[in-house]
């Protein structure tokens, strides 16, 4: 028998959440919002550790606090493009939902141009899944079932679909958000190494082949204030888009009634 700490399996070490975390609930009522909110926890994260990690008497970081911030920062990136993620599939789900004030919006020609670039599946079992649990988006079965969402030119045009005559991303958008999407891709699936075959898959990027994926300690405070604004100008353009469909509409009949 060992002695010691009571030994536990995976499962059993989720605990609690603190006032600071960002779940399902804030993205279901504004998806801007929260993940914005958490771009703002991720930035003091790694900026209290750059403040308190030890230093030399030169003002240099001592070699374990070198080397810990350089894994904190790389680990924060994969979890700031998950929620990023979440951002675009519960804003998909609530223009969705509310497109039924559209008068101009159709099911079956929405549909047909959402399949022009993506398989449109229900999963069965992940149907099943939201049995009993109060779901009142159908939006979000919807987007749960599309692919594409690490890229974002297949983002636009899922957004595309609803006919709105406004992408959600611009050029310069997307060419920085490729980067962050590979750099992430690069950390979760090859090692941390950008390999010279992924290199090649952005322009930006691609002299960079087989580079390990380190970041300098201020990257994530300038990924937070760099995608601030890319947020809102999406978010802010297809709301004022869809904003303007509903105002026509229900302009409409209320001319009609009087």
């Amino acid at each position: 028998m060992s002695s010691g700490r009571p030994q536990k399996e995976f499962h059993e070490y989720l605990t609690t959440p603190s006032s600071a975390h960002i779940g399902h609930e804030d993205y279901l009522v504004a998806p801007a919002i929260a993940f914005l909110k958490y771009a703002i926890e991720a930035k003091c994260t790694v900026d209290l550790c750059i403040r308190q990690f030890p230093k030399k008497k030169d003002g240099n970081y001592k070699k374990v606090a070198a080397d810990s911030l350089q894994h904190l920062v790389s680990a924060m990136l994969p979890s700031l493009m998950g929620h990023f993620e979440t951002f675009q599939r519960y804003l998909f789900a609530g223009t969705f939902d509310r497109s039924i004030y559209l008068q101009s919006f159709k099911a079956d020609v929405f549909f047909k141009n959402l399949s022009k670039n993506t398989t449109v599946s229900l999963d069965p079992v992940r149907l099943a899944a939201h049995r009993q649990l109060g779901l009142t988006s159908v939006g979000l079965l919807l987007a749960d079932s599309l692919t594409g969402w690490h890229d974002p030119i297949r983002v636009n045009e899922l957004f595309c679909a609803f006919d709105l005559n406004r992408q959600l991303f611009s050029a310069d958008h997307c060419s920085k958000l490729r980067v962050l999407w590979q750099l992430r891709h690069s950390i979760v699936h090859t090692g941390g190494t950008l390999t010279r075959a992924d290199a090649q898959k952005v322009s930006d990027l691609s002299n960079l082949g087989d580079s390990k994926v380190i970041f300098e300690n201020n990257f994530i405070f300038e990924v937070a204030r760099k995608l601030h604004p890319l947020v809102k100008q999406s978010t802010v353009g297809v709301g004022e888009a869809l904003q303007r469909e509903i105002d026509c509409w229900t302009g409409c009949v209320k001319n009609s009634r009087d």
